[in-house]
């Protein structure tokens, strides 16, 4: 089976294995009593330890300052409560997060070594960690060598105190979602419409050969060059395959910062580095960033129907094959590009400023670039030769269309004719 069938079957088994495990399961209540009567559990790490694989636990409204651990099938879902004559629908986890079993990643909830686990309608907050630097890391949610779903959460605040700059991938630290393994296998995580904000790398990360990654419908923010390191929306590295749908992701613009400062310390919407092959990206709103989507190396990649607004630095689409040594069999299509900018010599000097941008010499190849629509750039399209644009859609561009082989240093010149 290619990979790509793999993953659609990883993501609707995983669907499916999560409703008829709830349906079937034992179920086990914890809150406090004033809020939450019959509930045997007043913490939801005790309900953890008693719960049988495929339980239920539903979490009555209230702060539960708890780090997790979860190693078996489980359901965490939080439920709605009445206090005070209100209903009240905020399960909020906040801990003082620690090390726990010598793990590399602090996570409020850290999923690892099953299968079938399931979070739903719960606040996680990871604001209260002390960390320094690039290790170890500092999640809202992390799945390790784990399978499930992260769905219709609050997902904040996985943001260090004095970041810094880490050299090597993953870059940076502070991620909402961490998807990762250690040994080779099929691990499928779904994130889906959740509210993931205030992170200082990037709102969801997988990485790893062998995980099939849906993040789909969520609302992800993040503050872009303001917090002085790269940021990413979604960022997948070196082997998953991933399904990015409708998704909404908001970044943050230049400000003060020079064109060259900003791109130095760039925000980027989607960013795919060496990805599974047939991973796709489609439907998206993308806006406010440094460049929408970012691709450094795939194959047979689709990045369809995607909207991406209001880009200040680079381009509405990046592409490069470096990361793998190439970018092949691949197609972009049907996407709307919406003020890529500003239209001068920063466009022209640093080959920015376009809808859809090609870098030269960096392994591209057999793929093709067709019905996208660009309006308000530098240029629409610039493309190697060795790869087919077909028709667009370009209105107020300086450059409809560009050969990039054509201009191994420089665009042409930003004047009007």
């Amino acid at each position: 089976m290619s990979d790509e069938r793999m993953a659609r079957a990883c993501f609707v088994l995983t669907i499916l294995a999560g409703a008829q495990m709830v349906a079937s399961a034992e179920t086990l209540k914890v809150g406090h009593a004033n809020v939450c009567p019959g509930a045997k559990y007043t913490t939801i790490g005790a309900a953890v330890t008693a719960a049988h694989a495929g339980a239920l636990i539903e979490i009555c409204p209230g702060l539960y300052p708890e780090q997790l651990i979860v190693d078996k099938p489980l359901t965490l879902r939080g439920i709605a409560a009445e206090v005070n004559g209100l209903a009240v629908n905020r399960v909020l986890l906040q801990p003082a997060l620690q090390d726990l079993q010598n793990l590399a990643t602090e996570a409020v909830i850290t999923v690892m070594n099953t299968h079938d686990v399931n979070l739903e309608n719960l606040a996680i907050g990871a604001s209260m960690n002390s960390v320094n630097g690039c290790a170890p890391s500092v999640a809202g949610v992390h799945y390790y060598n784990a399978s499930g779903r992260v769905d219709h959460n609050a997902i904040f605040g996985a943001r260090l105190g004095n970041p810094q700059s880490c050299p090597t991938l993953p870059f940076g630290n502070g991620f909402g979602v961490q998807i990762d393994d250690s040994h080779s296998g099929s691990f499928c995580v779904s994130v889906t419409r959740n509210s993931i904000h205030d992170y200082t790398a990037a709102g969801v990360q997988a990485t790893g050969t062998g995980i099939y990654a849906n993040v789909e419908g969520n609302n992800i923010s993040g503050i872009g060059p303001a917090g002085g390191l790269f940021q990413f929306g979604v960022f997948i590295v070196n082997g998953p395959v991933a399904s990015i749908r409708w998704n909404v992701i908001t970044e943050g613009l230049c400000g003060s910062l020079s064109a060259s400062d900003c791109i130095g310390v760039r925000s980027e919407g989607v960013t795919l580095r060496a990805p599974g092959d047939g991973t796709t990206v489609d439907g998206n709103v993308i806006s406010n960033a440094q460049s929408g989507i970012f691709i450094n190396g795939a194959n047979r990649l689709r990045v369809t129907n995607n909207q991406i607004r209001n880009i200040q630095a680079l381009d509405g689409i990046d592409i490069q094959g470096s990361a793998t040594g190439a970018f092949t069999n691949s197609r972009i299509e049907g996407n709307e590009i919406v003020n890529v900018g500003p239209i001068s010599e920063d466009a022209s000097n640093d080959e920015a400023g376009c809808g859809i941008n090609e870098y030269s010499g960096t392994g591209i190849s057999g793929n093709h670039i067709v019905n996208n629509t660009v309006n308000d750039a530098f240029c629409g399209v610039a493309a190697v030769a060795a790869d087919h644009v077909g028709f667009g859609s370009y209105f107020n561009v300086l450059y409809p269309v560009l050969n990039s082989d054509q201009y191994p240093n420089a665009y042409p010149p930003p004047t009007e004719p």
